[in-house]
C-alpha cells in the first residue's frame, strides 16, 4: 500500500527539527508492529541525525523521497521548504499499514553526488538505510502477497501423500 507524507519544513521548523519530525513518523509508524520497537528505529536512524538536516537544508528530500518499505508498507517522505511549507497539511499520525511492517523494513535515501560519501558510510552502519532505488509499490506487494495465509505447495505435498 503506497502512501506519502509532507512535512513542513524551513522556515516554519529548522532543518533539523523537520529531520526529528520525519524520524518520529517512522518510528511511530513502524513501531505499530508487534515485530518493530521504536528504539531499534531510532537506532537504525541514528546515522543520519546530521545527514538527514543535511539533506533537508539542502533541498534534497523535497526533490526526492525518502521511501519507508516493509512489507506492503511504501511510504514516500517529503519535506517541503520555503514558500511551500504554507501549503503542506500535515498528517503526523503512523502511517495505515504500520501494523504489517517487519523487522526487516528499509528506509531508501536519495543519493545526490555531493552527499554520496557521507550517505554510504551512515548506510554501512544500518542495515536498514539504503541509497539503492526504492522498490516500486507492485514489488513490494507483488512479494508480501506470496506470503498469504495458504501454503499452496505444502497443500499440494499433502495430496500427494
Amino acid at each position: 500500500m503506497q502512501r506519502s507524507r509532507t512535512i513542513a519544513g524551513p522556515p516554519q521548523r529548522t532543518a533539523t527539527a523537520a529531520w526529528e519530525t520525519a524520524a518520529a513518523l517512522i518510528c511511530d509508524t513502524l513501531a505499530v508492529s508487534g515485530l518493530v520497537t521504536a528504539d531499534t528505529v531510532s537506532a537504525a536512524l541514528a546515522p543520519l541525525r546530521g545527514l538527514g538536516p543535511a539533506l533537508i537544508a539542502a533541498g534534497h528530500l523535497e526533490t526526492g523521497a525518502a521511501v519507508l518499505v516493509s512489507g506492503p508498507l511504501h511510504v514516500s517522505i517529503t519535506v517541503a521548504t520555503g514558500g511551500a511549507v504554507t501549503e503542506v497539511q500535515e498528517n503526523l499520525n503512523p502511517v495505515p499499514g504500520g501494523a504489517n511492517a517487519t523487522s526487516d523494513w528499509v528506509l531508501y535515501l536519495p543519493n545526490p553526488a555531493n552527499f554520496a560519501v557521507p550517505l554510504a558510510a551512515a548506510v554501512q552502519q544500518s542495515a536498514h538505510l539504503s541509497v539503492a532505488a526504492p522498490p516500486e509499490e507492485a514489488t513490494a506487494v507483488a512479494a508480501s502477497s506470496k506470503a498469504g495465509l495458504v501454503d499452496l505447495a505444502a497443500l499440494g505435498r499433502l495430496e500427494r501423500s
